[in-house]
C-alpha cells in the first residue's frame, strides 16, 4: 500500500520473488533427477561386471567337466539374478543382501574349494535396515579376486556388520595380499566419482570399490562411504558406512562437518 510508485515497486518485487522461487524449485527438481540418473548409471556399471565374473566361474566348471557343481552354480546364479537384476527396487533389506552374498560365496567356493572361506558376523538387529542393492557384494568380490583367490594357503574372509546410534557399518577383512596405497588414494579421491579411468591393481580392474564409493557419495553425501586399511602383504580391511534406513527413501545428503 502507499503511493502508486510504491505499489508498482511492491508488485515488481513480489513478481521477482515468485520467479526466483520457481527457478529454485526447478533447479532442485533437476538436481534430484540428475542424482537418480547418476545412481542408476552406477548400478548398471556393477551389474555387467558381476555377471561376467559369475559366468567365468560357470565356464571354468564346465571346462573341468564337473556337471553337478555346474548345476549348483547355475542355480545359485539364477537366484542371484532374481534377487538383484530382476528386482527393480533400488533398496533391499540387509537380510536380502546377505542372502545374495551367500549365493555369491557358494559360487566362488565351488570354484576355489577350501581356498576361499567366508564367515558372516552380522547382528540380527539390523537385518531389516534398507541398503542399496549390491552395495556389499563388491566388498566380498574384491577380497576374493584381489585378495585370497591366489593364496597358496587357506584364504579367510570375514564380513562384520553392526548398527550404531545413527548408522550401520560393514567391514570385510581378509588375509590376502593387501591393497597398494596408490590404489587406495585413487579409490577414495573425493573429487573423482567417474569411471573415465578404471583403477587397477594385481592386473585386474578395481571397478567394484570405486563403484561403492561413488554410489554412497551420490546417495548420502561425504559423511558416508569407504574406509580402507592397507595391510599389504598381510591382508586388507574395507569398511562402508551407511545411514540407518527402514525405508528406501534417500536421506538429505550430509557433509563430513555435519556428521561425526
Amino acid at each position: 500500500t502507499g503511493s502508486k510508485e510504491i505499489e508498482e515497486l511492491s508488485r515488481t518485487y513480489n513478481a521477482m520473488l515468485d520467479e526466483m522461487n520457481r527457478y529454485i524449485e526447478e533447479l532442485m527438481t533437476s538436481q534430484k533427477e540428475k542424482r537418480k540418473a547418476e545412481i542408476s548409471a552406477l548400478q548398471m556399471q556393477i551389474n555387467p561386471h558381476y555377471i561376467y565374473n559369475t559366468l567365468a566361474s560357470v565356464k571354468w566348471l564346465i571346462w573341468q567337466g564337473d556337471k553337478e557343481k555346474s548345476v549348483q552354480v547355475i542355480d545359485a546364479f539364477i537366484q542371484l539374478l532374481r534377487n538383484t537384476i530382476s528386482n527393480k527396487n533400488e533398496f533391499i533389506t540387509l537380510k536380502e543382501e546377505i542372502e545374495n552374498l551367500k549365493n555369491y560365496v557358494l559360487i566362488n567356493q565351488i570354484r576355489y574349494g577350501n581356498q576361499v572361506n567366508v564367515d558372516f558376523y552380522v547382528t540380527p538387529d539390523c537385518e531389516e535396515q534398507k541398503v542399496p542393492k549390491l552395495i556389499l557384494q563388491p566388498l566380498l568380490e574384491n577380497s576374493v579376486v584381489h585378495g585370497v583367490s591366489h593364496l597358496l594357503g587357506r584364504g579367510m574372509i570375514g564380513l562384520f556388520g553392526e548398527e550404531g546410534e545413527d548408522c550401520i557399518s560393514f567391514t570385510v577383512k581378509d588375509n590376502g595380499a593387501g591393497i597398494p596405497q596408490e590404489v587406495i588414494d585413487a579409490l577414495l579421491d573425493q573429487e573423482d566419482t567417474s569411471f573415465s579411468e578404471i583403477r587397477q591393481y594385481d592386473g585386474k580392474e578395481s571397478i567394484g570399490l570405486k563403484n561403492i564409493q561413488a554410489r554412497v557419495r551420490l546417495m548420502y553425501g561425504e559423511a558416508y562411504g569407504l574406509k580402507i586399511q592397507n595391510l599389504q602383504g598381510k591382508g586388507s580391511s574395507v569398511t562402508v558406512r551407511l545411514p540407518k534406513l527402514t525405508t528406501g527413501a534417500l536421506p538429505e545428503k550430509q557433509t563430513k562437518g555435519e556428521h561425526s
